[in-house]
């Protein structure tokens, strides 16, 4: 009877745990997609910040049109690619910035790059999260996860103009 009480008892505390640890993954996740949609309002904000300075890009029309393409072109950039075209677009500000005539509204994007970079800050910290937690044996031998896809780091160089 002793036995009994204990391997219940065993298995009551393992269903807690189970139960428990498949919940904050949900919020984990749930988290991850808030992070990524901050984050993408911000990339778009910095895409449209830089489209406004293609105007001021006056001593060269070949970096002035290379901005107004790269922005043009993150604005509408999906999930899959986001990397590689905000690398694109902040290969382009670092050209243009030093072309800009003087008086250029720069603080919109100044503004934009530093919540870029925060915003991608946050949502690193819910991957990192969100993927320690997958990692371990009882999440992966029970697939707590179920079917959503491993949560990836989002690395691009946004330091042209942040802070």
């Amino acid at each position: 009877m002793t036995a009994l009480v204990w391997t219940l008892a065993a298995l009551v505390l393992l269903g807690a745990y189970v139960t428990w640890t498949a919940g904050r993954l949900d919020r984990l996740h749930a988290r991850v997609d808030a992070a990524w949609a901050a984050l993408d309002a911000q990339l778009v904000r910095r895409a449209a910040a830089a489209r406004a300075l293609v105007p001021y890009v006056l001593r060269d029309p070949a970096a002035a049109a290379r901005l107004d393409e790269a922005a043009h072109v993150a604005v509408d950039a999906g999930e899959q690619d986001r990397e590689t075209v905000e690398n694109d677009l902040s290969r382009a500000l670092r050209a243009a910035v030093p072309l800009l005539s003087p008086g250029a509204p720069l603080d919109e994007l100044r503004s934009a790059a530093s919540r870029v970079a925060l915003a991608r800050s946050f949502h690193n910290a819910a991957v990192k999260d969100t993927r320690t937690v997958r990692w371990r044996r009882i999440p992966r031998l029970l697939r707590l996860a179920g079917h959503r896809a491993m949560p990836t780091y989002f690395e691009i160089d946004d330091t042209t103009l942040a802070g």
